[in-house]
Formats: structure tokens, C-alpha cells, sequence
């Protein structure tokens, strides 16, 4: 057997004779393997023999072994982790006995020794709900004020104070790779969720290696890019998991039409993931962070198309643009309260159109295209494709980021001066090199294998080349925002030039930098449409496009696009003066239709003069440097 194909077989048996294997139960006390209730019945003392009402404060006021732990207070609200380490919030107006209650599900007892209702003679008939209150809100107070968007850490994977990962898998922590319980830990609250599927429960070895099935498995789609698609999506995978550890976390778009296998593949990676993964389709921006809450998971949203009515779509992907960098999200609430919500999980789009993307959108994501499958390329087996050997991939996967994530830094640092060289600007390095190093932990410092074969480890020279930026789908329609609103001004048509030859202001431009139109016929065209030709100073300076910054004609150039504004208020001028100011604009005071008004000037020789803007094929450089 080839050295390949052992590999591989390894990974394939460690899946076969792996045991299922369950969350420990919780701890209960036993004596002679009879069970023993944790708290005393109603009137008894508890083991350490102190009898109900008759204990010693602790620091924070509670008595001792309270199994509600106290957080601090938000405001009006107060919070906790109950006995299960769920978080909970009880507003002072609800703080009932039926809240409290609830507060101590499975420990009620616990109630009637810590704040007895006695009787004359001493028996206990019940507990008292406003001593509990008084006493669980103190302890609030003492621990102080506490905001559960800052402090909260759900599901999923973070860093800890000193660059640690840990896992939180919604049962259980996992520290350095040990397994320890839930709860508050540092500066932030774990809470107790329900149960996301775990760590493979040993380290795995290189030949055991579960990229050594997921690379060829991937690279069974007929990719665009088939030496750089595959690499980024098993980069996508690790990113998934790593969530919330990560300073930037990258968006995938996979587009294809019917017949590519984008839904086989959506659900590889569902398998991989598990519960990790929000799945969802048609979908809004509000389902998407009520969903995750706390939490770090992934998130993936098929057939996500272009519509006529983009504002849905939109909403989407300004939520993954703030989960890449966890930009925190305002939004409005009950009684008239605002709610802060803070994502921080990687996306995963699918469609067979791609939606219109806003730049600041494409520099944030990967776009993987499929092609029509043909028969060269052989379709995965049901046994693969099972959710008990995907999970399985998936659970080792997780075990290799754990155990690789020291080697974090300093790769993600080798990967972006690569892209750095390929041209990448700093989001582009941020996307694709978290992307390569997410799938450098998982495949190892080992390459060897030829079922992987990828040009990783000391030498990633080769990245630069695969990935150069004047070359990627990627950056084909990222153009800055001045830029897009100039070439929206240039091409928009004039309603009052309906009957001209010439249409719209750009072409009016053209005659008259050519000479074909007089500075008279220019001047009176241009101020049908709210602009101005500006005469230079003096011989050999240029002349000028003045654009109002306010106009009621002007604006009408701009009407429903983003740099269109209001009566009084357009954008326009801020854009337009985004860009390189040297050579392209100034401002002044022109008189435009006979009014004097504040405008920014463009000059028209750096747009249609030798070497300008618009007589450079490709859009660039010289005013782009």
C-alpha cells in the first residue's frame, strides 16, 4: 500500500472503531448506591450541621453553598446563573416567588433551609420569597454592574486573558485542552447550553490526519479555481469552529448553477459542523442574531439570490460584515429599550446568482465558484456523506485546531506578508490569511501526503502567486466608493437631454474636452443637469465640472442610490472627495444656473485629458496611487 493510501486508511479506521461516546451526568451524592438529596428536607440541618435560617453570610451575602451563583446588575435588571449554570435575568418588577423558584429548579429545597417560614413551635412550612429577594439582589450589588453583551460567552471558541483557546461546547470548557465545567471564568460568564458535539477525545497523529480525506473529498467539485478553491473552504471549516478566537473572521460565497453540487456540498459541511452550525434559508438579518445570541457558531445561508427588493439580502450582509470584525450592533426593544447584540461567526453564503455586494462586502469574503460537474468527476459514496462519519471528520478537525493553536500567530503572520507581496491590502490579507492559516492547523507542519499536496509549511511562496490580487474574481468589482459615484454621474442619463445625441454628462464631458462642444454649449447643457464648466485661473490650468454640494437638480442625478442624501443634505460631495485631491478635485464658489453655491470641482483634463482617469482602460492607476 502506497504511503498515500495508508494514510488515508488510518483516518478511515480511527472513524470505524471510534466509540460513541456521552457528557458525563451530572454529580450527584450517593451513599451505599442509594441517591441523597443535595439539600435537607424542611426543617432539617444540613450536613455541616447548621439548622435552617441559622447560617453565616458569605462574602457576597448569600448562605453558604448557594447553588444560584450572582452576577452583578444591568440597571433594572438583575442577574444570575441558576442551578443548571443557565444565564438568567429577572427584572426587580418580576423578582416573584415564581421567578425565584425557577431560579432554584431541582434545589428547592435548598429554599426552605436558607429562608425557613417557621412556626411557633419551629417547624418549617415554607420559604420566605422577599427575604430570598433581598438577599439575592444584595448580592447582585456587590458583585456590581455587569452587562451580559460584554461579559456573556456562549457557545463556540474564544480567547482567553493570555491568547488561550477555549472551547466552549455548551455542557463543558475546555482550557489548554483539559476539560473543565462551566461558569464564570476570568472576566467573562460560560453559561451552561445545550450540548454542541465535542473535541476528538485523543490527539491525532499526522497519519491519522482528517485532512488527508477532506481535501480530495473537496476537490470532487469541479472548482474555477481548483488548486486554490478547496484549500479556502477547508480554511473556512476551521474558521468556523474558531469563531469567536479569531480577530477576523472570513465569509465565504459559493455560486453555481443547478447541476454543481451546492447543495450536496452545503450539507458536507453541516455534517462536519453538527449543531456548530445556524443553518438557514431565506433568511433575515433579525432570525440570524436571535438565533445565535451569545454564542460564536457559524453561521450558513443557502440561496441567498439576487432580487428586485435587495433590502432583505442587504441586512444579511451587513450582519456578516460586523460578525468579521465583531463590530457591535444596536437595535431597538421592547418598552422602547435599545438591545446591543455583538456577532462573531463566519458566514457562509450560497446562491446560483450572487446579490449586488457592496465593496466593503467583497473585501471580506472569499467567492468560490462551481462549475457544471462532469465525469471526470466521481460523486461521494452514501458512507461518506453519513452524518456519523462527517461528524466524526468534524470532531477531529476541532481536536487539530485545539492542539495546533499556539502555531496561530506567527502563521497567520507568514500568510499575510505572502499576500502582502501578492498585492493584498490589509482586509484582503485579514480574509484570505486567516483563511490559509485556519487550514494550516488543521492539515499540520507534516506535508508530505500526497493526497493533501499543498504547497504549506515553510515555504508558501507559491500562495503568492495563486493568489495575486489583480487576478481574483474577488477584487474584479471591488472600486472605491468615490469612484462609484463618479462613474454613476458620468453615465447617469439627463431626462432634459431626452431628445439630444448626447445622453448623459460623461459624453457632454468628451465633446467638450474634444473640442466638439463650444465652453457655451458645454456651460448650458451641464446646468440643464445642476453642473457648471469652470474656466481655469490661467493658461495651462484645467477647466472644472463643478457639482453643487446642494441641488434639487443635482440630486435628481443621484436618486436612489446611496449618494443621493436628501433635499438640502446630498452625500455626493463627501464621496466624491474621497478621492486623490492633488490631482483629480479641489472646491470653491462658482455660479452655476446663475447661483452661487459651494461645490466640489473635478477636474476634466484628469478625467478625460491624456492619461486620465477615464482614458486608462482598466481604471487605473495614475489617480488610484
Amino acid at each position: 500500500m502506497s504511503g498515500g493510501r495508508k494514510g488515508a486508511a488510518v483516518v478511515r479506521q480511527a472513524l470505524d472503531e471510534a466509540e460513541d461516546y456521552l457528557p458525563e451526568a451530572p454529580v450527584t451524592e450517593t451513599e451505599d448506591g442509594v441517591l441523597v438529596p443535595l439539600d435537607p428536607l424542611p426543617g432539617d440541618e444540613n450536613d455541616q450541621g447548621i439548622r435552617p435560617g441559622e447560617w453565616t453570610p458569605q462574602r457576597n451575602g448569600l448562605p453558604p453553598d448557594c447553588p444560584v451563583h450572582p452576577l452583578g446588575v444591568d440597571g433594572d435588571n438583575f442577574w444570575f446563573l441558576d442551578t443548571i449554570g443557565q444565564l438568567r435575568s429577572i427584572p426587580s418588577h418580576r423578582f416573584s416567588q415564581n421567578a425565584i423558584a425557577a431560579l432554584f429548579m431541582g434545589r428547592h429545597h435548598y429554599l426552605y433551609w436558607a429562608w425557613p417560614r417557621t412556626t411557633k413551635d419551629g417547624g418549617v412550612t415554607s420559604w420566605r420569597a422577599e427575604k430570598a429577594r433581598d438577599d439575592l439582589m444584595a448580592a447582585c450589588a456587590i458583585k456590581g454592574p455587569w452587562k451580559d453583551v460584554e461579559k456573556v460567552r456562549g457557545r463556540g471558541a474564544w480567547r482567553g486573558a493570555k491568547g488561550q483557546l477555549i472551547l466552549h461546547t455548551g455542557t463543558e470548557l475546555y482550557v489548554y485542552g483539559k476539560e473543565i465545567p462551566t461558569g464564570e471564568l476570568g472576566r467573562y460568564v460560560y453559561p451552561k447550553r445545550p450540548p454542541l458535539p465535542k473535541p476528538w477525545l485523543t490527539s491525532i497523529e499526522e497519519e491519522g490526519n482528517p485532512a488527508k480525506l477532506i481535501v480530495p473529498m473537496f476537490r470532487r467539485w469541479h472548482w474555477a479555481r481548483p488548486d486554490v478553491d478547496p484549500v479556502l473552504l477547508l480554511g473556512w471549516l476551521g474558521s468556523a469552529f474558531l469563531g469567536g478566537a479569531l480577530p477576523w473572521r472570513p465569509t465565504v460565497f459559493i455560486t453555481g448553477d443547478k447541476a454543481t453540487g451546492k447543495s450536496t456540498l452545503q450539507g458536507v459541511l453541516k455534517g462536519m459542523l453538527g449543531d456548530w452550525l445556524v443553518q438557514a434559508a431565506d433568511t433575515s438579518a433579525a432570525g440570524v442574531y436571535q438565533r445565535i445570541g451569545n454564542d460564536s457558531v457559524p453561521v450558513s445561508v443557502d440561496e441567498l439570490e439576487a432580487e428586485a427588493d435587495t433590502r432583505k439580502v442587504k441586512a444579511v450582509m451587513k450582519l456578516a460584515r460586523l460578525a468579521a470584525s465583531g463590530a457591535l450592533m444596536l437595535r431597538g426593544g421592547a418598552e422602547h429599550s435599545g438591545v446591543e447584540f455583538q456577532a462573531r461567526s463566519a458566514f457562509v453564503f450560497s446562491s446560483i446568482n450572487a446579490p449586488p455586494l457592496e465593496p466593503q462586502d467583497l473585501s471580506r469574503m472569499a467567492l468560490l465558484r462551481l462549475n457544471r460537474l462532469t465525469q471526470e468527476h466521481v460523486p461521494l459514496d452514501r458512507d461518506t456523506l453519513s452524518d456519523e462519519h462527517l461528524g466524526r471528520l468534524g470532531e477531529m478537525v476541532l481536536r487539530r485546531l485545539m492542539d495546533d493553536w499556539h502555531r496561530f500567530e506567527p502563521t497567520l503572520a507568514a500568510y499575510k506578508a505572502e499576500l502582502a507581496q501578492a498585492g493584498h491590502d490589509g482586509r484582503g490579507q485579514d480574509t484570505f490569511g486567516t483563511l490559509l492559516t485556519c487550514a494550516d492547523l488543521i492539515i499540520g507542519q507534516d506535508f508530505e501526503s500526497p493526497e493533501i499536496n499543498l504547497p504549506m509549511g515553510e515555504d508558501l511562496t507559491l500562495w503568492r502567486e495563486r493568489l495575486k490580487a489583480s487576478e481574483m474574481a474577488e477584487f474584479e468589482d471591488a472600486v472605491e466608493n468615490w469612484r462609484l459615484c463618479l462613474n454613476h454621474l458620468l453615465s447617469v442619463h439627463v431626462d432634459a437631454w431626452r431628445d439630444g445625441l448626447k445622453k448623459t454628462v460623461g459624453e457632454q464631458l468628451v465633446a467638450f474636452q474634444t473640442g466638439e462642444a463650444s465652453y457655451g454649449e458645454a456651460r448650458d447643457k451641464l446646468g440643464q443637469a445642476g453642473l457648471g464648466v469652470v474656466k481655469p485661473a490661467q493658461r495651462g490650468d484645467p477647466h472644472w465640472l463643478a457639482i453643487p454640494n446642494q441641488s434639487p437638480l443635482t440630486q435628481r442625478l443621484f436618486i436612489g442610490t446611496k449618494w443621493g442624501g436628501e433635499m438640502g443634505a446630498g452625500v455626493w460631495s463627501s464621496a466624491l472627495r474621497q478621492g486623490p485631491r492633488e490631482s483629480m478635485w479641489t472646491t470653491g464658489a462658482p455660479r452655476v444656473n446663475g447661483v452661487k453655491c459651494r461645490c466640489t470641482l473635478i477636474s476634466i483634463d484628469a478625467l478625460y485629458g491624456p492619461g486620465g482617469l477615464m482614458d486608462d482602460e482598466d481604471g487605473g492607476p495614475p489617480l488610484l496611487s
